[in-house]
């Protein structure tokens, strides 16, 4: 069964909507605020740069979802970056979805498996 996608106030989105026919950029972060921030100030720079862009947030990165918690991913979404959490991951850490920064997608594997997949995105992992 797939999963549909949602944002943070609950509302169906299309979790495909950032894709292109163009190369895409999937970054996935598992680690959360103590973590080095080098790795969410370069999705900014990507984003800034022009690349498409989805910051995927799994494990322990999900605390991330709050409004607020990092100034890099305030920027990312500022500058155009999507912004997706892992939904098994937001339960595991007893984080409702109500109280997610605005415009993130909430998504299962299914649809992170998805975009691995995909030849057309390169996926980096932190």
């Amino acid at each position: 069964m797939t999963e549909q996608a949602v944002n943070a106030a609950g509302q169906a989105v299309n979790a495909a909507d950032w894709e292109s026919t163009a190369p895409r950029l999937l970054l996935i972060e598992s680690q959360g605020r103590a973590a080095d921030t080098g790795f969410r100030r370069d999705a900014v720079t990507q984003v800034i740069t022009g690349e498409s862009a989805l910051l995927f947030l799994v494990q322990d990165g999900v605390v991330l979802a709050v409004p607020g918690s990092d100034a890099d991913l305030d920027r990312f979404q500022k500058e155009g970056g999507v912004l997706a959490a892992d939904s098994f991951s937001l339960a595991q850490h007893g984080l409702d979805t109500a109280g997610l920064r605005p415009e993130l997608r909430v998504v299962g594997m299914d649809v992170v498996a998805g975009w691995i997949l995909d030849p057309a995105v390169r996926v980096v992992w932190h």
